[in-house]
């Protein structure tokens, strides 16, 4: 009988956990704090690792650690192992009857994080007390095949396979001042009047999603002269009376010292993709975040009343498109709903 082969005689589990740390961080010590170990556990897992594989698994640079090809592979079989050990916990806490718990890591822009998902989420969470929700928010591109989400809100379609999608919104981008920059200014007739005022906007070079790239088409040649990479940064900045702002007409509803310019001339339509690995798409808390998200916002968002949350999704249907009933109890076999398939 030939002998039994060591198992993990050249990578275990934890090591693997370890890789997936590093590669979403970038760095020894971040791999660290988010794994509560100290940084040189992590640095002597790395070194063994590679040791026993016969070659690196990171290329070292002053800007980060960044995978080799070897260590990209060696990555999606951590992060499969990391949703084994997930569905582990949540099948030992279960929350109740429904088995919702665990973190569910949400990316989005600024702008959604800020003034949509807070609120479209609030009643899921509270219904769900295992339920935690990491909401981070990027003010550049998003990376969706960078699989360091549970669940994504992107400007545009995503080009990996490894996901699924569907049209979650759409809103409009609208110019705004503050009440007293229009107290204070002659009221305009015309775009082309915005040559002689001081617009907002984002950071021209750091403006790498084409959706936001409207401002030149509106007034070609047009550039701000005050520039944030921040949606909230360009708020602030109209409310304190620097011009007019090109901002998401949800956000300015929050805000009631922001007034309305050329409300009849200019309203940039845009929209919301909802993005989810393919690997986690039926998990229990995966899909209730989704449905919620789904419920709140699916349509076309409009500004509310002031003393509501400032949006009122109505029905829109530009494209043949039929929004998933919101059914988080029972989950249907068939999992997370899609439109597109990319």
């Amino acid at each position: 009988m030939a002998p039994a082969r060591t198992l993990h005689s050249k990578v275990g589990a934890e090591d693997l956990l370890i890789l997936l740390a590093v590669a979403r961080s970038g760095t020894i010590t971040g791999a660290a704090a988010r794994l509560g170990v100290d940084h040189s556990t992590v640095s002597r897992h790395v070194a063994r690792m590679e040791k026993k594989v016969g070659q690196r698994l990171f290329n070292r640079s002053p800007s980060g650690w960044q995978l080799t090809e070897t260590g990209r592979r060696l990555r999606s079989i951590g992060e499969r192992i990391e949703q084994s050990v997930d569905d582990a916990v949540r099948v030992v806490d279960a929350d109740g009857e429904d088995g919702v718990c665990g973190p569910v890591r949400l990316l989005t822009p600024d702008a959604f994080g800020s003034y949509l998902a807070p609120h479209a989420l609030a009643a899921a969470v509270a219904r769900h007390g295992s339920l935690r929700l990491e909401l981070l928010t990027s003010t550049t591109h998003l990376d969706l095949g960078s699989g360091e989400y549970d669940i994504a809100v992107s400007l545009e379609p995503p080009p990996s396979r490894a996901v699924v999608s569907r049209r979650l919104c759409t809103y409009s981008l609208g110019l705004f001042s503050s009440v007293e920059y229009a107290a204070t200014h002659a009221e305009l007739t015309d775009i082309d009047d915005l040559r002689d005022r001081r617009l907002v906007y984002y950071l021209d070079g750091h403006l790498d999603i084409a959706a936001l790239r409207v401002l030149d088409e509106l007034l070609p040649g047009a550039c701000a002269t005050v520039q944030s990479n921040s949606v909230s940064a360009q708020i602030q900045a109209v409310l304190a009376g620097h011009g007019i702002g090109l901002l998401p007409t949800y956000a300015a509803a929050f805000h009631p010292g922001l007034v309305p310019v050329l409300p009849d001339s200019v309203a940039v339509g845009q929209q919301y993709w909802l993005v989810v690995p393919s690997a986690v798409q039926r998990a229990p808390h995966i899909r209730v975040v989704a449905d919620a998200l789904i419920e709140s916002l699916s349509g076309h968002l409009e500004p509310g009343a002031p003393d509501s949350v400032p949006f009122t999704p109505r029905p829109f249907t530009p494209r043949p498109f039929t929004p998933r009933p919101f059914t988080p109890r029972p989950f249907p076999p068939g999992g997370f709903p899609t439109d597109v398939h990319l």
